[in-house]
C-alpha cells in the first residue's frame, strides 16, 4: 500500500512540472503583450419614493391637492427623462371597505411634470431623471386630488399606487 502511494504522489509531482514545462517562453516571444478586457452594463433606471406623512390619512373632505409621496428618478443612459408608469390597484378610485361601490375618484399631481392624471388606466409620463455617475436622482412630489362633493358614504377608504420606471 505504501509503495502505492508514493508511486502515484512521484506521477502528481510529474505530472505538475509537465505542465508548468509546457508554459515556457520561446526565443519568438517579445519584452510587451496585451489581451483585452471588457464587460457590459445594460441600461436600468431606478426609482425610489419616499411616503409622506400624512399619506396614509388623506382629507376626503377636501378637493385640495394632498402631498403623499416623494418620487426619485435615476437612469445610467444619460438621459435627463425617463418614462414612468403610475398604475392604481383600483383603477383609480379610493375604494370604501364599508359600502361596496361607494368609491371615490382621484387624480394624481406630479409636480413640474403633469396635473390632473386619471389612473382609471395605467399611464405612462416622461418625467426627469438624474443620470449623472453619482447616483443623484431628480425628486417629484406627487399629490392626490380626492373628487369628493361632501356627500360620500362613511368607511375607509384606500388605494395602492404602484411606479415603474424605464429609459426611453
Amino acid at each position: 500500500m505504501k509503495k502505492f502511494i508514493k508511486t502515484v504522489a512521484l506521477l502528481s509531482v510529474t505530472a505538475a512540472i509537465h505542465t508548468n514545462a509546457t508554459a515556457a517562453i520561446s526565443v519568438d516571444d517579445t519584452n510587451e503583450t496585451s489581451f483585452e478586457i471588457s464587460g457590459t452594463i445594460l441600461p436600468e433606471c431606478k426609482v425610489n419614493n419616499t411616503t409622506v406623512s400624512g399619506a396614509t390619512s388623506l382629507n376626503l373632505a377636501s378637493t385640495e391637492a394632498q402631498n403623499v409621496a416623494s418620487v426619485e428618478i435615476w437612469c445610467n443612459t444619460g438621459q435627463s427623462t425617463a418614462n414612468t408608469t403610475y398604475e392604481s390597484l383600483n383603477g383609480g378610485v379610493l375604494k370604501n371597505d364599508t359600502h361596496t361601490g361607494e368609491d371615490i375618484a382621484y387624480l394624481l399631481d406630479i409636480s413640474d411634470t403633469q396635473t390632473g392624471v386619471d389612473l382609471s388606466t395605467a399611464q405612462t409620463i416622461t418625467q426627469g431623471a438624474g443620470s449623472d455617475t453619482e447616483g443623484l436622482s431628480i425628486a417629484r412630489t406627487v399629490s392626490i386630488r380626492p373628487q369628493v362633493t361632501g356627500f360620500e358614504y362613511e368607511g375607509s377608504y384606500s388605494d395602492t399606487i404602484s411606479i415603474t420606471v424605464s429609459y426611453e
